[in-house]
């Protein structure tokens, strides 16, 4: 992780499509002026502020994913929740949508809409 000119960069050491790391190309995050309260550098901003990062992991805990997973059947179960309501609506179950329906989905295809910045 690091800073360039006017973006910041992140280097994932393997990911989907390149198992062993042979690519390593930083991908570049840029802060979003327009929107603040979706930029990433804000965001980062605001956490360093107010976490405390050990000296290994920039992130606490084990397992992002079980933690994920763990927040989203909160969610999904408050009946009182919007979420709830709205599946109803939609005639669709908690159990129809689980993190890879977020993560890989379409509805994700659809809104990421560019990798350029602002």
């Amino acid at each position: 992780m690091g800073w360039k000119d006017d973006h910041m960069w992140i280097c994932f050491p393997h990911s989907k499509t390149d198992q062993v790391g042979e690519r390593n190309e930083p991908k570049s995050i840029y802060a979003n002026p327009i929107c603040p309260a979706i930029c990433p550098i804000l965001a980062m901003g605001v956490y360093l502020m107010s976490h405390s990062p050990d000296t290994r992991k920039l992130f606490p805990g084990g397992s992002q994913y079980h933690r994920f997973v763990n927040c989203l059947q909160k969610v999904m179960t408050l009946p009182e929740r919007a979420v709830c309501q709205e599946l109803q609506r939609l005639g669709m179950n908690k159990e129809d949508l689980g993190t890879h329906s977020i993560r890989k989905g379409a509805a994700t295809y659809c809104t990421s809409g560019s990798t350029h910045c602002p």
